[in-house]
């Protein structure tokens, strides 16, 4: 086993993710290990849920048919 050190502000923060997961920490940074929890950046998860909202919008009926670009560029006068 490797013994790591980390600073307080660290040890609290990751201590306060495992506790919200109701997971102790090393039970948390093992499902981290096994690919059954993920830490990603902020800005990816933002991406993704874009990605997942387009692909809600696309697949609701009532937003009816898609429109060419072109006639779109018209009506909003551009």
């Amino acid at each position: 086993m490797t013994n790591i050190q980390l600073a307080n502000e660290t040890w609290e923060a990751l201590s306060a993710l495992a506790e919200q997961r109701h997971l102790s920490i090393p039970d948390f940074l093992e499902k981290i290990t096994q690919g059954q929890l993920a830490v990603i950046d902020i800005e990816e998860l933002e991406d993704l849920m874009d990605a997942q909202d387009v692909i809600l919008a696309e697949s609701d009926p009532e937003n009816g048919e898609a429109i060419p670009w072109e006639q779109a560029k018209r009506e909003l006068g551009f």
